[in-house]
């Protein structure tokens, strides 16, 4: 493992088990600073740093990042609160998902950062819920497969999940079909899952997310950190759920990459790969991989790399109306226009959208079967496969 990467892990820990450190390496700040943007844990590492080194080289340049995100990450709690308590008291049943549910187990809120708020609610109450948002100033911004995504007055984004997994995840979405399956009530209509089960869907999301192309350390650090603040997990039941979800082998591996970052296990070829994989990724994967993945997925699905070759050309061409609904709002009231709007969509293309056509034809030209034999002998390796399991 690089000597920066090990640094870096080295400070994340010291700082969630509020152990103090001292690194005798000489430290590459700039390196350490970029590293934690990507990964959107700069506040995280920015303490460890302090904590160890003082007053360092370069720490001007953390604090100018951090406090905007000390802000941030205010706001996104603020708006947290009132959107629970406006549910509570309108009878609206929610459960707090991810970053939103697991950031309180961290020592500071600051060290959790999350892009959005994630929050799954019943659609039968959405047209309530859409009236208290907009009561608060929220604007609603569109809907995708599993979330309904507004934002709010400060610019942040609320994703509010129809479902616990993209219905197009065919083999995780069968697990998690019915999404209040495993919900437990709490008080005040607000709902949550068991430990056990709620460790399971953000390993599940981590999983989705490496598979479909790339995730960054914050969700390899929650995988850690909830273990550790939830030392009594029922593991017998976990591993036969992982059974069903085909991710027993997958779960091994990164539990395996875990100990090497934080318990001193000794490193491993393939500890290493997916370690290089994870920190090169960043938070939001890489575009590469993301394409390379759709290719493998699409394929997976299709059967056949001309299949899915077939069926990406047509989709690029006919863009289907939900899609064609973010681009074309008119199409929510008239979807009866959707072939004229197709029209309309080419001929912008041609005359204003030369990246998307560039990106369309990259796209395509992933799908092809080195691509994808490629892509999917890298995914066995640690564990995984795409499979359409219904």
């Amino acid at each position: 493992m690089q000597k920066t990467y090990r640094n870096l892990l080295t400070i994340i820990k010291s700082v969630l088990t509020q152990t103090p450190v001292t690194i005798e390496d000489e430290l590459d700040y700039k390196e350490l600073y970029l590293l934690s943007k990507k990964h959107q844990i700069t506040p995280l590492v920015f303490d460890g740093l302090y904590k160890c080194k003082g007053n360092f080289e370069g720490s001007e340049q953390f604090k100018k990042l951090t406090l905007p995100l000390l802000f941030i990450d205010q706001n996104q709690l603020a708006c947290l609160n009132q959107i629970e308590t406006a549910f509570a008291e309108n009878e609206i049943d929610y459960m707090p998902l991810k970053g939103s549910s697991i950031k309180k187990l961290y020592p500071a809120s600051e060290f959790r950062l999350m892009s959005d708020l994630d929050i799954l609610i019943k659609e039968a109450q959405y047209p309530k819920i859409k009236d208290i948002l907009t009561s608060f100033g929220y604007v609603e911004v569109l809907e995708s497969d599993h979330e309904l995504i507004w934002k709010s007055p400060v610019k942040f984004t609320i994703e509010l999940h129809k479902r616990l997994i993209p219905s197009y995840n065919d083999d995780y979405y069968s697990y998690y079909n019915n999404s209040w399956e495993k919900a437990v009530f709490e008080d005040n209509h607000r709902f949550s899952m068991s430990d056990e089960d709620e460790y399971l869907y953000i390993f599940t999301h981590l999983t989705k997310h490496y598979r479909d192309g790339g995730i960054g350390l914050r969700h390899m650090i929650d995988v850690w950190y909830y273990r550790m603040k939830h030392p009594s997990l029922n593991m017998d039941y976990i591993y036969n759920e992982l059974e069903k979800l085909e991710l027993k082998e997958f779960h091994q591996h990164i539990s395996d990459t875990l100990d090497v970052w934080f318990n001193d296990k000794k490193d491993t070829e393939l500890s290493d790969h997916i370690t290089e994989r994870i920190i090169t990724s960043g938070s939001f994967g890489l575009s590469e991989i993301r394409k390379n993945a759709y290719a493998a997925r699409l394929s997976a699905k299709e059967t056949s790399v001309s299949s899915a070759k077939k069926k990406t050309l047509l989709r690029l061409i006919f863009l289907p109306l939900d899609t064609m609904k973010e681009k074309y709002p008119v199409l929510n009231k008239a979807p009866f226009l959707l072939p004229i709007m197709w029209i309309v969509r080419w001929f912008d293309a041609v005359l204003h959208k030369r990246k998307s056509i560039s990106s369309g034809a990259s796209q395509l030209s992933k799908i092809n079967t080195e691509v994808v034999d490629s892509y999917n002998e890298e995914l066995k390796m640690v564990g995984l496969k795409f499979s359409s399991k219904k």
